[in-house]
């Protein structure tokens, strides 16, 4: 990284990873948020590790493989049980939230062709925080 050290709230590598996310780039986001947790410790480890998780389930999901990105879901609902308040600007009930949405459609059944999908979580008002305070601190764009 070219910029001083900054807390991982703050890392481009976040940025960048649920940008990936809200684009629908699942796998890519996977592989840059695995940068980001690889390094970390407590409650931003294990929200980093639902983050992964969940991006590969709907990676999963995407590909049919329901299974996989039932346990993939019911995995990332175990992180974020223990990350007791919003860690990274994200708050973690609203995620979970999203996330048992996801597991129990996926639980009830694969929706059919043109059926409704539980929502995927989106990560903008995330983005738009991180990318203020970087500003805010002169941090380099990226």
């Amino acid at each position: 990284m070219d910029e001083p050290e900054v807390p991982t709230e703050l890392d481009p590598r976040l940025l960048r990873g649920l940008e990936q996310f809200d684009a629908g780039e699942h796998y890519d986001a996977h592989e840059t948020l695995e940068e980001l947790w690889m390094g970390e410790v407590g409650a931003t480890r294990h929200l980093l590790q639902a983050l992964i998780q969940l991006t590969i389930a709907l990676h999963h999901r995407s590909n049919g493989n329901i299974s996989g990105s039932r346990a993939l879901l019911e995995r990332a609902l175990e992180h974020l049980a223990v990350v007791r308040a919003e860690t990274c600007f994200v708050d973690p009930r609203e995620l979970e939230r999203a996330v048992e949405a996801l597991r129990a459609e996926l639980v009830a059944g694969a929706p059919e062709e043109g059926g409704s999908r539980a929502p995927v979580p989106r990560f903008d008002a995330v983005r738009a925080r991180i990318a203020a305070e970087r500003r805010a601190r002169a941090l380099p764009e990226r």
